[in-house]
């Protein structure tokens, strides 16, 4: 790897120069907060003889007062151990081999088994196997932040500490477990954690992972698109999202996922709307966001080809396949992702025009809503001269509302 150490000897130089004590703390927080169903899961586990904790981000939340949305397990029972205690289970994983115990169709729990810390890595430096198997205190040192390393034990109401977690969430900081620069090659999606860490805990990175992300950005081109798209709903999908974006440019990563995008005010406008209606628990998709990102380079390349195609909408259809092909080679998106953000694009088109005799098949389109709000926000932001024509649309579906509504109530007297 040209001079640079292997993953497993720079774990075992932190292991060797760190002596790893536990600290065992009594902790008291609203036991409402943790899922019935985890607990079962954990109970179970116990109950067969082996070590068991709730483990990582849902540990460090309980401790904060926040709600989990998700609950980790971890223990020392094997995989195929824990597959066997529950019915309804399943193995998954080839890096990291884990199990999936289910409680409904959206349901489940991943459990994992304590690791080694020795790793298989590909020449990049990045992780491609994690499956050997260890203790606690080894399975504490391959985790990301320190205020993710923490352990709870259930039955004792104790949290586990082993490399400063506790300190840290009292002083509101996130520091790497070991040397930043080496964690980050090996996984550099642990980039944009840090940023979706800071940002929702409103703590403070240390200063060595604000260095290490400048210098290793660039790798996030080595993580497969199909994950940051993933990652990217995790960062969008919040009641903080512009927050997250502000920093994903201070940080020089957002161009690692979003080359073709700059920020303007309709970015600013969509994310703070996506957020509200998070907070609010209206439905949000990602094709709305994606749409907004990337609509300023759609314009761009629909201006260049316009020049060369007289039909507009041609010269839009081709733009925005141009610019989509460019984007999934970064952040992939699935087909039905990519089919609704062109049919808002295609649709402003139609939406500006105002077409009466257009008006009733527009409404009555399945991507309209999206479209319509797409419309409402560039009028509100990049684009004020389109009020007259949101205005428009906004009467034009009460209308249709009205006059649906008197049909139905016609139908019924007529009965």
């Amino acid at each position: 790897m040209g001079g640079v150490p292997s993953q497993l000897s720079i774990f075992n130089i932190f292991r060797k120069s760190t002596k790893l004590k536990a600290i065992r703390k009594s902790v008291s927080f609203n036991q409402k907060l943790i899922d019935r169903d985890a607990l079962k899961v954990v109970q179970t586990i116990a109950k067969a003889g082996f070590e068991v904790y709730l483990v990582g981000g849902c540990v460090r939340d309980l401790l904060l007062g926040l709600k989990p949305k998700d609950f980790d397990i971890a223990t020392n029972a094997k995989p195929e151990q824990v597959n066997k205690l529950f019915k309804r289970s399943r193995l998954i994983g080839r890096r990291f081999r884990l199990v999936h115990v289910m409680f409904s169709a959206r349901k489940y729990l991943e459990v994992a088994t304590f690791r080694s810390g020795q790793v298989k890595t590909a020449k990049s430096g990045v992780i491609v196997r994690d499956n050997c198997y260890g203790k606690i205190e080894e399975d504490v040192v391959r985790r990301d932040f320190r205020i993710n390393a923490l352990y709870y034990d259930v039955n004792t109401k104790e949290v586990i500490d082993y490399i400063g977690g506790l300190e840290d969430i009292d002083s509101g900081q996130i520091h790497v477990i070991g040397d930043p620069m080496v964690r980050f090659e090996q996984d550099p999606v642990r980039m944009i954690r840090a940023v979706r860490f800071q940002t929702k805990l409103d703590f403070e990175l240390s200063d060595e992972i604000k260095t290490a992300m400048h210098q290793q950005a660039p790798l996030l081109a080595n993580i497969s698109p199909a994950r940051l798209y993933e990652e990217c709903i995790k960062l969008f999908h919040n009641e903080y999202g512009f927050e997250v974006y502000q920093r994903l440019e201070k940080y020089d990563l957002l161009k690692h996922l979003f080359k073709q995008t700059h920020k303007n005010a309709f970015i600013k406008i969509a994310l703070n709307n996506t957020s509200n209606r998070i907070k609010r628990n209206k439905p949000v998709t990602p094709a709305f966001l994606f749409a907004v990102f990337l609509w300023q380079a759609q314009n761009e390349r629909f201006a260049l080809i316009k020049k060369q195609q007289k039909s507009v909408y041609l010269a839009m259809s081709q733009a925005s396949e141009e610019v989509i092909i460019n984007q999934i080679k970064q952040v992939s998106m699935p087909r039905w992702l990519t089919a609704r953000i062109k049919d808002t694009w295609m649709m402003q088109n139609n939406l500006e025009r105002m077409q009466p005799k257009k008006v009733e098949d527009i409404l009555s389109s399945r991507g309209f809503r999206m479209a319509y709000d797409f419309l409402v926000l560039r009028a509100q932001s990049i684009n004020p001269e389109l009020k007259s024509v949101a205005d428009f649309w906004t009467k034009a579906q009460v209308d249709n509302n009205s006059q649906n509504t008197q049909t139905v109530h016609k139908k019924n007297t007529d009965k």
